[in-house]
């Protein structure tokens, strides 16, 4: 799939991976709109392109009419060919320290987020006669037994937009929109403040790299994304050394149903 003249959506696009997706897909001759509750950071990335290269919304994925505003506004131009589901908080605390709203929090951006995301979008996919992907972002932890400490909510968030996302790809079989999920492993990004910024009181971890200490910049991250999408790879991953830790948790399960 060449990406040179098509139009992609990034909701969660202002920093840290959403942006280096954006840097990315514009390196390719893509033009780009960002949907983030961050606008001043959305500002920035704008302005680092000619004008109508990327343009901003500010939206609230835990408010969905945010997102039907936006995908209205960006429809009025012309199809989408590629639509990132990539807006996500992360949070490290004891199970046992963890409330209702702690959850409701998480799981507000995570899952409904993403779920808010597809809704505002996929019926102007499907309306459109060319081909568009819908790309959520979820997380190696999700896949792979995970050694971090302390990020059950965090987890179980990312498990849910699997299997998610997973039924979703049966019910869109047969029609014009394919659907993808990336799995980033560990990668260097102001999530943890941006985090805290959206509910403070969430522990402080002291090191952003993931669960193998592996962390990667987020341009490359970005890059490594951008070229699956460009494949039509339904599964990505940022992080090619987490294929053990993968395979061990597959090989679990199978040997759990095997008898």
């Amino acid at each position: 799939m060449s990406l040179n003249g098509q139009r992609a959506v990034i909701v969660g696009g202002a920093t840290g991976i959403g942006a280096a997706i954006c840097r990315a897909l514009v390196a390719r001759g893509a033009s780009v709109h960002i949907c983030d509750l961050d606008g001043d950071a959305a500002a920035a990335l704008q302005a680092q392109y000619p004008e109508g290269t990327v343009t901003t919304y500010r939206c609230d994925v835990t408010k969905p009419e945010t997102l039907a505003t936006a995908a209205a506004a960006i429809r009025k131009s012309g199809d989408i060919q590629l639509v990132f589901a990539n807006a996500g908080v992360a949070s490290v605390k004891p199970f046992l320290k963890t409330t209702p709203a702690d959850w409701e929090w998480l799981f507000g951006i995570n899952v409904f987020g993403s779920v808010n995301t597809i809704q505002a979008f996929l019926p102007g996919l499907l309306a459109q006669e060319g081909r568009s992907r819908i790309v959520v972002t979820s997380s190696v932890t999700a896949v792979r037994f995970t050694p971090t400490a302390e990020a059950t909510m965090y987890v179980a968030s990312k498990s849910a937009q699997l299997g998610m996302c997973l039924a979703l790809q049966l019910e869109l079989e047969g029609s014009n929109v394919d659907l993808s999920m990336i799995f980033p492993g560990g990668v260097r990004t102001s999530i943890t403040e941006h985090s805290e910024g959206s509910r403070p009181g969430a522990f402080q971890p002291t090191s952003d790299s993931g669960p193998n200490g592996n962390a990667i910049d987020a341009e490359v991250a970005g890059e490594r994304i951008v070229a699956a999408v460009e494949k039509g790879r339904t599964f990505i991953s940022t992080h090619p050394d987490e294929a053990d830790a993968v395979r061990e948790l597959r090989d679990a399960l199978v040997e759990a149903f095997s008898g």
